[in-house]
């Protein structure tokens, strides 16, 4: 609204016509704000009175000041007005009421009467607006606000939207004034409610039932407020108070609770989802309104709904209590308004398949298969609609299926939730061509309408019509291209489809009027856009040439060659990321060459589940229709497989020796960022002889290329990824380097080497060990130990031991999980070291202890074991240090029994260096010297025998036992050993 203010009125009345106007204080033009009961002026009131006293805060009466008193020269200009008005004179008539105003805006007179001249025009609107304006200087007229009501609401008619405001104004003054005054009460809470303001509403609908307890109008204005807010457990508790208290009288009160009161009391509880003590109030309120309150046995009876038979043999009369003559035969059945009978029933169909043959039985009173039941369609066709959507929702379909053909000859109920629920129930029911049509009836109403076509298309596929349900794919693709076109122009977010699969029996969204595509003049021409990318396929053969002649001396060593080689291969890499059908809106849309079509989808984003699911049915059926020789080949044949004169393997090739090279370089991150740019590529996953995604079924051996029988795509994608880990050894990047190895044992689960993999990297790594045992880290392992012994014990035993179901992660060519198939000794002592690493030692001995049990002779459980045992001891925590350490021994004893059986003479080696070590982490260092020198002695026979070091896996242990001698002679004070020791052995 526009406030009118003390200084300009005549221009603001003037330029203000037609539109509403509020303001000032009470004294003055006071404008008030109508959200609460007795809220402030909207506009800081003019302040009187600057003097001592009011500086001091001198108290005096509160509220609206007097008007200040008419001038004579006020008075002079509202008699030529009104003399003026009298003559039919109205333009000096307004002129001289317009100057009173100017003068003296704080008395309602002059308002008034410019209001009359207005109207006796015939600018109603005008009358209003100054009207309403000189309300303000009278704002206890009650009267007056009544008066600017009845104008406005016969002004706007049934189309009030524009003068919401002002009727909220009107009634918030009247009950500024008279706060109990119901009308006015019940005027601003419709006005709230059409605004969306519910919670002022209700409150409203609160003071009328304070002022009017009872009043059952309010109640269920209150009602429907409160199911529209989500809580109509609020309306149940005022519903419960007033039916308690009609109840109290001995007869029914004149306006009191009527059926129709029951029904919405009954509904709450729907809402509620409370529908067994809902069943219960029903039969017990009818009980009531139709004069048996007095038969409270029937409330016993909770499994039936006998009591509301429409005969009394043979149900009623097997309750003892019953007398059959008692009350009239139509208090029972026939009294029940039909209502709140289907009300009952939808609540027993809602109670579950235990209630179906009684709620069945109530909807039979609709009378589906009877010789009446046009007329009953037509007289209660909400009901018929109500049961067929409950029955539908419960998916008895067939049943549905008998209200909703009934609806056919129903003027205003075929819309698209009805055809589409309809068409399901015929496709449930077998019969596929009535289906066709309810579908066909949607797609010819609506021709956007993406879910009919979907239902159709998924029809046509369990029928085997690949043809056909791949022309209503298309159409569906189609339309979901211009749906993202319309989103772009009505600024949606990508979240928010026009289009959902959202269930049937639901609201579809309603359809959008198109928009006409808008036209943009092209930045450059066809022949200009030809000509630059002529420039820049020159470029990449120049830059390709380089990198050619630089190649073989780079990989030599030479660096102003590789510095060459850099240049070109970034120029390169750069042009091949900058090209969009490489880097579609999922990297699982295949390359389709470099077309206008192609681009487009390339380019075009996810849109919705719909969309999702019509893409994985399209790839069904072009796979069924090239089983059928149907297949469109010629068109993927016709895919390129160069970009720019160059193959793809040739730019894979590129980008991975282009990311080493950085990462050799120290730029590790620059160089993921080129390994991932190439992973992304979609020319990298999908080739033209393979039509589906990758799918990895067995890793049985880790090499860095695979076996020539594998796909040239499987070999691309380990290439990637073992790539990445080349980059990541590089720079020790041990975050990267774990992660890569998850991804090994996530899709070639239960294989050893992929467990041997994960060590092994981490082993290369020259960095903390944070990662390696790090939380996901060990969570990850522990999974895949849970779900193989999830495969490997039985159902009762899963049942007892397991509370989920196990996470298999690799799928064999048909699509089933692999299970383990026996237990896997790697996979257990992985996780074992991982916690023998964080200290966790008694723990990690569970896991070393199954590893024993599946292979006792194997030389690295039992060290780890041996380790894990000495380890716990030395812990201030242990409870009995000798028993631990000893247990420790044994098992370092049955190691080195095992590696000493050994024909390779570096394994015998490492078992003296080991228990050495050991006995020499325990203090004992008269024992470990003799091991020691038995290590060296070793190592000395190696080197005369002329053993290769590294080849067979040959390691010497010579240095770390020398050095180990020389820190136990110089602690014990024998600087002259330790010097002999250090010169022998340790010296290059």
């Amino acid at each position: 609204m526009l406030l009118m203010t003390m200084m300009k009125p005549m221009i603001l009345i003037w330029t203000t016509w037609g539109t509403k106007i509020s303001g000032g204080s009470d004294g003055e033009l006071s404008g008030f704000s109508n959200d609460e009961d007795g809220a402030r002026p909207a506009r800081r009131q003019r302040q009187r009175g600057r003097g001592k006293q009011a500086a001091r805060g001198r108290k005096g009466k509160r509220g609206p000041q007097k008007p200040v008193e008419p001038s004579q020269e006020f008075k002079l200009m509202q008699s030529k007005a009104t003399s003026a008005f009298i003559d039919n004179d109205f333009e000096r008539a307004k002129e001289y009421a317009l100057r009173a105003i100017h003068i003296n805006d704080e008395m309602f007179a002059p308002y008034s009467l410019l209001s009359e001249i207005h109207l006796a025009q015939g600018e109603k609107q005008a009358s209003l607006t100054v009207l309403m304006t000189g309300a303000y200087t009278k704002p206890k007229d009650v009267a007056l606000w009544w008066k600017i009501v009845r104008m406005t609401l016969e002004r706007c008619g049934d189309d009030r939207v524009l003068y919401r405001e002002q009727l909220l104004e009107c009634y918030g003054a009247i009950l500024r004034v008279d706060k109990d005054d119901v009308e006015a009460r019940y005027g601003r809470a419709e006005i709230n409610r059409e605004l969306g303001n519910r919670g002022r509403a209700a409150h409203d609908y609160e003071r009328i039932l304070k002022i009017s307890p009872h009043d059952m109008n309010a109640l269920r204005m209150l009602a429907e407020v409160y199911i529209d807010m989500g809580h109509p457990d609020r309306a149940l508790t005022h519903y419960r108070e007033s039916l308690a208290y009609y109840r109290s009288f001995d007869v029914q009160v004149e306006e009191g609770f009527s059926w129709s009161d029951a029904n919405i009391y009954v509904e709450l509880f729907g809402y509620l989802e409370k529908y067994t003590e809902g069943i219960s109030e029903l039969k017990s309120v009818c009980r009531w309104l139709l004069g048996r309150e007095s038969e409270t046995y029937w409330d016993s009876v909770q499994d039936d709904d006998r009591e509301w038979d429409r005969d009394d043999a043979p149900r009623r009369l097997e309750i003892e209590d019953f007398e059959p003559r008692l009350y009239e035969l139509d208090t029972y059945g026939s009294g029940l308004p039909l209502e709140l009978r289907i009300k009952m029933g939808v609540y027993r169909l809602r109670l579950g398949e235990r209630f179906v043959k009684e709620a069945l039985e109530h909807f039979s009173w609709l009378e589906p298969e009877g010789p009446n039941r046009d007329d009953m369609v037509a007289d209660y066709p909400d009901l018929y609609k109500d049961v067929a959507d409950a029955l539908y929702a419960e998916e008895k379909y067939v049943e549905a299926l008998r209200f909703y053909e009934l609806l056919q000859q129903v003027d205003g109920y075929g819309d698209t939730p009805y055809w589409m629920a309809l068409g399901h129930c015929y496709r449930v029911a077998g019969l596929n061509s009535e289906a066709e049509q309810c579908y066909q009836v949607v797609v010819e109403d609506e021709p956007e309408n993406i879910d009919a076509r979907v239902q159709l298309a998924k029809m046509f596929e369990e029928l085997g019509m690949s043809e056909q349900a791949m022309i209503y794919v298309n159409q569906v693709i189609t339309l979901g291209r211009k749906d993202m076109e319309r989103r772009k122009d009505h600024g949606l977010d990508q979240g928010q489809p026009l289009y959902t699969m959202g269930s049937l029996i639901s609201k579809f969204p309603t359809q959008r009027p198109a928009t006409p595509a808008k036209k943009s003049t092209p930045s450059t021409s066809a022949a200009q856009r030809q000509e630059r990318e002529k420039v820049r396929e020159a470029n990449v053969k120049h830059w390709f040439h380089i990198l050619q002649s630089h190649e073989v001396a780079m990989r030599e060593g030479d660096e102003d060659a590789l510095r060459e080689w850099m240049i070109a291969a970034n120029r390169l890499v750069q042009d091949f990321r900058s090209c969009k059908v490489f880097y579609p809106w999922d990297k699982y849309v295949k390359f389709f060459g470099y077309s206008v079509d192609a681009r487009k989808k390339a380019l075009r984003p996810r849109t919705n589940e719909a969309m999702e699911e019509v893409e994985a049915m399209a790839g069904r059926l072009q796979a069924s229709l090239e089983k059928e020789g149907k297949g469109d080949d010629a068109v993927l044949a016709s895919v390129p497989q160069d970009y720019r004169g160059i193959d793809f393997d040739r730019w894979l090739d590129i980008f991975l020796e282009y990311a080493l090279n950085l990462a050799k370089e120290g730029d590790a991150e620059k160089a993921y960022e080129v390994v991932t740019a190439a992973a992304d590529a979609n020319v990298f996953y999908h080739s033209a002889q393979s039509k589906m995604l990758i799918h990895v079924a067995w890793f049985c051996t880790f090499c860095i290329y695979p076996k020539p029988h594998g796909s040239a795509l499987l070999r691309r994608v380990l290439r990637l990824i073992l790539h990445i880990l080349a980059c990541a050894l590089i720079g020790h990047d041990e975050e990267t380097i774990c992660s890569v190895s998850r991804w090994f044992m996530r899709e070639y689960q239960f294989t050893t080497d992929a467990y041997r993999l994960y060590a092994a990297l981490n082993r290369m790594c020259h960095g903390s060990i944070s990662w390696y045992n790090s939380g996901p880290s060990q969570k990850f392992v522990l999974r895949q130990i849970k779900a193989m012994d999830y495969s490997l014990i039985g159902e009762e035993s899963r049942r007892s031991w397991f509370q989920e179901k196990a996470s298999y992660t690799t799928r064999d060519q048909e699509g089933n999980p692999v299970m383990a198939k026996e237990m896997d000794v790697a996979l257990l002592m992985l996780y074992g070291h991982m916690l023998l690493v964080g200290t966790s030692y008694s723990t990690s001995l569970n896991y070393f202890y199954r590893a024993y049990a599946l292979d006792p002779k194997n030389p690295l459980i039992n060290l780890s074991m041996a380790l894990g045992y000495i380890h716990y001891g030395l812990k201030r925590q242990s409870e009995n240090r000798q028993y631990l350490i000893m247990q420790g021994l044994s098992f370092l004893f049955a190691y080195h029994d095992i590696r000493m059986a050994s024909s390779h003479p570096s394994e015998r080696q490492e078992a003296e260096f080991n228990v050495g070590n050991a006995f020499h982490l325990l203090g004992l260092n008269h024992i470990a010297i003799p091991y020691y020198e038995r290590c060296l002695t070793i190592g000395e026979e190696m080197v005369a025998a002329g053993v290769q070091i590294d080849e067979h896996h040959q390691e010497n242990f010579s240095r770390e036992a020398a050095f180990s001698l020389q820190g136990i002679y110089a602690s014990a004070g024998e600087l002259r050993m330790a010097a002999a020791v250090t010169e022998k052995y340790l010296i290059l």
